[in-house]
Parts: C-alpha cells; structure tokens; sequence
C-alpha cells in the first residue's frame, strides 16, 4: 500500500526505519563506549588483590584462632566471662530493678537540683538586698527576714538534691560492680586476642561473605555503574605530592601519582612473593612504608622510580624493560610499546637506585643504593668530574692524575711515549684513559699519525717541567728489607703488586676504596733510584697535592724499599720500539691546529719556518689541549683552561633527542641508559658504522673531530 507524501520530498516510512536503525546503532556505541570506560584494566587488578587480601585475612584469622585455642589462659578467661555472663542472667531481675530505679529517680534528681539551682538564686538576690540595706538602702529588718527564709529554704532543697543524687550514685556503682568482672575480663581478652578481633573487623570490610546483610547490599550497589562514581570499592588511587612539581606543558603542576591504583599492595606487609602488580615494595622498612624515611604518602613513586604518574594503564605509565627479553615479554602480554614522547620514563629496574641521587647526591655510601654508591665512587675514583663538571664534586676537589710539573725528573721519555701510546700494556689495571689503538683509530694511518702525535705531547710536557732539586741518595739498598717494609709499613693497604689481573676480583665499594695509590709494578721500568728515594723520603716536595703521606722514613729505609720496588722492570713493555719524527705527517698535524686561525698560504709559510722542535711543541700543545690531558694533570701552562667536556649536572634530564645514536639508531635501544651505556663502554662507539654482514667500519671523519674519548 502506498503512502502518500503529501507534498514532502522524503519517504516517512524510510526515514522511520533509518531513525529506528541509526537509535539502534546508536544505543549500542553507547552501551559499548561505556563498558570500555567502565571495564579499565586496573579495576581487575584491583578485583584480584582484593581476592588475595581476602585469603590472606582469612590464613591469618585461622593461624590466630588455632594458637588462641591452644592458650590456656585465653580459655580460662572465655570460660570465666561465660560463667559470669550466665550468673548476671541469673540475676537479672535484680539488674532490670536498678535500671528501673535509676530510669525513676532521673527525673527526681534533676527537679531537685533544678530546685536547689533558683533557690539558690534568690538567695544571691536576697543577700545583695540585705548588703544594701545595711547601707541605708531599704529596710534592714525586712532584708534580712527576707535573707534568713530564703537561707533555709535553699539548705533544705541542697540537701534534698544531695539525698536524691546519692541514691542514684549508689544505684549506679551497685549496677557497675555487676558488670565489672565482664569488663576485666573483656580487656583481658582484648590483649591476648586483639590482632583476631582486628582480622575479624577487617575481613567484615573486605569479604562478603563476612558482612551483614545491609552491608552487602552496599558492597554490591557502591561499584554499579553510574553510582560509582559517590563511593566505590574500585576507583583511581592516588598520591598528590604538593612539594615537588611536574612539567607538564612549560606549567610546573603538582606531582601526581596514581601508581598505586594498581600497584595496590605495594605498601602492604604479606605480599613480598605475590606477582606484580601486587608484591610489597622491596625493604618496607626504608622505602614507601608509613613509618619508613620515604612514605609514600610525601614522596610518591615517579619522585624515584620516574615514569608518567598521571597514567593508568601499563603503557601510558611509561614503564620500560630492563632487556630485549622483557619488552617482548611485555609487547606479548600487555601491547606494551615505549612512551615514545614522554622523556622521562620509568627507570629499568637495575637502574632505579638512579633515582636515589636527586636528593642523596652529597651522601655517599647511601644507604639501600648499593649500585649508585659504587657509581658514584668510580667516578670520583676514574676522575670523570675533572672533565665533566658536576655540582657534587667542586673545584676544590683534587685532579685524578698524578702532577706533571717535573715529569722529566721522574721518567723518560721512551717511556712516557709508551705509557701515552698504551698505558694498559704497562699496568693492567690503571685509570689512567685509553686514547689510542681504539675501533676509531686503529687503521695503519691512524697509528701512523697517533705515534707523531704522542712523540709531540711527550716532548711538550718534558719541555716545559721544571727542575726537581733532589737529595743525593748515598745508600745502598737491601731489597729483601725493603720487601720486610713494604709489609709492615702499611704500603698494602693503598698499593698493591699485583702483575697479572685478579679473574675473582669484586668491583664492590669496599674494595674499590682500598685502591688509594697505583699497582706498584714496573716501577724499575719507569723511574729511577735517585727520584724513587726522593719520594719515599718527602713526596710533598715533587706534588704538595700528593695522597702520599710522609712515612718519615730513614735513609737507608727508603733505600731498601726502592731497591726493591725497582727490581720490579716490564721487559715487554720497554722493548716497545718507539719511533722518530716524522716530518710529514708531523706537518699534517701541525697544519690541522695552524688552519684553524689561519689560511691555507700563511699555514705554509709558517710550517717552512718553524723547526721540528718548534711543530713538536706546538703540535704538542694543541693536541694536551684537545684530548683534554690537563684536566686530570697538572700541566705547565694549562693552569686557567677550563674542563674539556661538558658539565654533567642535568644530562639525566637531557631531551633524548638531543643524544646522537649515529648508524646505531635501528641497533641500541632508543633509551637514555642504552646511549649512556654504550657511551661510556666504548666512547668511540658512535664513530663506527655496523653493516649488514657483522662488519663494522669507521666513519670517515677528519682526524681532530674523531671522538678521542676514554675507553
């Protein structure tokens, strides 16, 4: 059958049923937008803790009940509280008859000393009078008749109010000692079995099962949809941290952190061998435990931990793995990926005592950061902080090498070559940086070029020493006494000679510290008798900075433990060939420092009239300068040069954008600790290129802006 349109341009019928079907559709996009917002993950997470709280209440309400019911005072005092509650029943007649009295004579008390209350009143009124009277004003004999009725009417009302108030006292004591023994004995219980009464009212708060009829109602109708939002079980925890301040959008916001929305045992004793996310937090005690240094309640988690506070789910979190294998772990389970625009993400758990240095930075060891404490020493110890300041090792702080003012008095120059060349060919284990013979620099022009420049600082620093004035050693030393001396002195406890790298040796902060002075072998290698016995005696006079103490020793002492210091020689190492100037590629070294201010005609015109000697120095200089070699040495006219690196003081907070990952961007994981990493294990790292087949090749870069770095 046919509609008729009545002059309308559209179908009412169809447009009916595309009314009814888009409401349909309608209806169901909205159903199922508000089961995704209502069905977050963290609410399961929440669902499931509560489960195991509930068992785990209910273990500890069963342990506390089977050692109640083996305490024979606990059952003794059950059984008098019994006995005493069923001997008040016998009597309850007579209790029912006190309170009756008591609920009499109430109103009785109270018209009594309402009446004693205004009696006393006119009184006061009639006593003002009488005083009056007495005066002149008014008459006396009517006052004070007055004054003597009211006087006795008030004793009688007061003694009537005292009567009735000393009924209901006795009433009340009498009804006290009835119930007095159920009192004792109800505290006594209390302080045997208070943790069970505590497990039985939280277990009614946590489990249905336990609750009270109108309570489970509650429980159910609280977590409904559209009412949830007045009191849920389940809803979004949270820490508002006031004294420290997130940077969100160039607007420092207080710190929050909603962590513990699903982290929910986190501060809670019992759960230490649950699974994340509803293990206790390692040591309580120290960290996030109300009565611990750190509550979590003033520091929040993101304040050590980093990470999105604000996030509630796994990935906006900012979590990241600690290795390849967790994130595939993660991207399985949880579709994890990276916070990719979120710079300050969550710390890998072997770097989370990282998160310790922020307001421990002037405490060391610190205390629960046992990893960071060691970091922190083997800079110091390293002398990182004399290339790349940092507030927490100032300027007062001593250089990490050795003074280089009167080198020439202390070795040669062979051996300065080779010590510059490979310092770990002379001792194993020196802090002592690495600069040559490294994946960047290690082809035959490389070598050929490092040799020159190293001849060229070797001649520098010896050029420019000045004149040790030493004392003529005139004895002869016995070896095997100063062997006896280097043990009994204490020399051990700062040196050691050990020729060969220990394979069981600890990096532990312990012993770390025992490492004050160098590994004393090959010292017949490196000086002479005549510095050697200089130094033993007064070391303050070769480097008034020197560690070295003056151990006062005698003469012949210090000449005994010289000789048998020098009796230690590194025949490998001196056979080391060292080789002789090479006047082109001396040239080509000099040309690089000169055309940096120069053009390329003046830099000719110069290396034609400077001599060996003078592009030795000159090359020599420039090149202390550009390794940065007097940052940690003190080196004649380098007094007033600032540190070679950049200050370190907020390289944490560095945008990662900002870190050049190289040919290595699709190789290192795209994270600050993986290019710290790498950067400091192999700084020549980003130098070097890897191809498709394993192979690694170097980029092709001028000699002078290689990275020179420490490895």
């Amino acid at each position: 059958m046919s509609i008729k349109q009545e002059e309308r341009y559209y179908n009412v019928l169809k447009l009916n049923k595309w009314f009814a079907i888009s409401s349909l559709l309608f209806t169901a996009f909205w159903i199922l937008t508000f089961a995704d917002d209502y069905n977050r993950p963290w609410k399961k997470y929440q669902s499931d803790f509560r489960k195991m709280e509930i068992e785990n209440v209910r273990k500890k309400l069963t342990d506390q009940r089977a050692i109640l019911s083996d305490n024979s005072e606990y059952q003794q005092l059950l059984s008098d509280l019994e006995s005493r509650k069923s001997e008040l029943s016998n009597q309850s007649e007579k209790v029912k008859n006190i309170e009756q009295q008591l609920a009499d004579i109430e109103g009785d008390v109270y018209a009594s000393n309402q009446d004693y209350q205004f009696a006393k009143a006119d009184l006061d009124a009639a006593k003002y009078a009488l005083e009056e009277s007495r005066y002149g004003s008014g008459d006396a004999s009517k006052a004070n008749k007055t004054y003597a009725d009211l006087k006795k009417k008030t004793d009688e009302a007061f003694l009537v109010a005292e009567k009735k108030q000393s009924l209901a006292d006795s009433l009340q004591n009498e009804l006290k000692v009835l119930n007095s023994f159920i009192k004792q004995t109800n505290d006594a219980l209390y302080t045997i079995d208070g943790e069970k009464q505590l497990l039985e009212r939280q277990l009614s708060k946590l489990d249905p099962e336990a609750m009270s009829f109108a309570n489970k109602i509650a429980n159910i109708v609280r977590d409904v949809p559209v009412v949830d939002f007045i009191d849920p079980y389940y809803e979004v925890k949270q820490v508002v941290v006031n004294d420290l301040e997130d940077d969100l959008v160039y607007m420092g916001m207080p710190k929050v952190d909603r962590c513990i929305t699903c982290h929910v045992g986190i501060d809670k004793k019992g759960y230490e061998d649950a699974p994340q996310p509803y293990t206790t937090h390692p040591r309580l005690e120290e960290f996030v435990g109300g009565s611990s240094p750190h509550p979590s309640a003033e520091y929040g988690c993101t304040t050590c931990h980093a990470g999105r506070g604000r996030g509630t789910d796994f990935t906006s979190s900012g979590h990241m793995p600690k290795n390849e294998e967790q994130a595939k772990e993660w991207k399985e389970k949880y579709n994890w990926e990276a916070l990719h625009y979120w710079g300050n993400k969550m710390l890998p758990t072997q770097y989370t005592e990282a998160g310790c240095f922020k307001c421990h930075s002037d405490n060391m060891p610190i205390k629960g950061a046992e990893k960071l404490s060691l970091g922190m020493s083997t800079f110091e110890k390293a002398g990182c902080y004399t290339c790349h300041s940092m507030d927490r090792w100032g300027e007062e702080y001593p250089k990490a090498g050795p003074s280089l003012y009167k080198v020439a008095s202390k070795t040669t120059k062979d051996w300065t070559y080779r010590w510059i060349m490979e310092p770990r060919a002379f001792r194993h284990n020196t802090w002592m940086p690495h600069f040559f013979k490294k994946g960047n620099n290690s082809s035959p022009e490389d070598l050929l070029r490092t040799e020159q420049e190293t001849l060229a600082m070797t001649e520098y620093l010896f050029e420019s020493s000045s004149d040790y004035d030493m004392e003529r050693n005139r004895q002869k030393g016995d070896p095997i006494n100063g062997e006896l001396l280097v043990s009994s002195l204490g020399c051990l406890g700062c040196h050691e000679i050990q020729p060969e790298p220990d394979p069981d040796y600890d990096p532990s902060l312990q012993n770390l510290r025992l490492e004050q002075g160098p590994n004393l072998i090959g010292v017949g290698s490196k000086t002479d008798r005549e510095w050697l016995f200089n130094w033993l005696k007064n070391p303050y006079t070769y480097h008034p900075g020197t560690k070295m103490p003056n151990l006062r020793l005698t003469d012949q002492e210090a000449s005994d433990i010289a000789s048998y210091l020098l009796a230690n020689k590194n025949d490998e190492f001196d056979a080391t060939p060292v080789p002789d100037v090479n006047e082109e590629v001396l040239n080509e070294i000099s040309s690089d420092f000169l055309s940096q201010l120069n053009s390329s005609t003046q830099v000719k015109n110069l290396l034609e009239e400077m001599s060996t000697k003078e592009k030795l120095l000159y090359s020599g200089e420039n090149l202390i300068g550009h390794y940065g070699c007097y940052s940690c040495h003190n080196i004649q006219g380098f007094e007033d040069k600032k540190p070679i690196g950049i200050s370190l003081n907020y390289e944490g907070s560095k945008l990662i954008t900002k870190l050049d990952f190289g040919f290595w961007h699709d190789k290192i994981p795209h994270t600050k600790w993986d290019w710290f990493y790498n950067k400091i294990n192999q700084p020549e790292k980003y130098d070097l290129i890897p191809n498709d087949d394993g192979t690694i090749s170097v980029k092709e870069l001028k000699p002078l802006e290689k990275y020179s770095l420490i490895q």
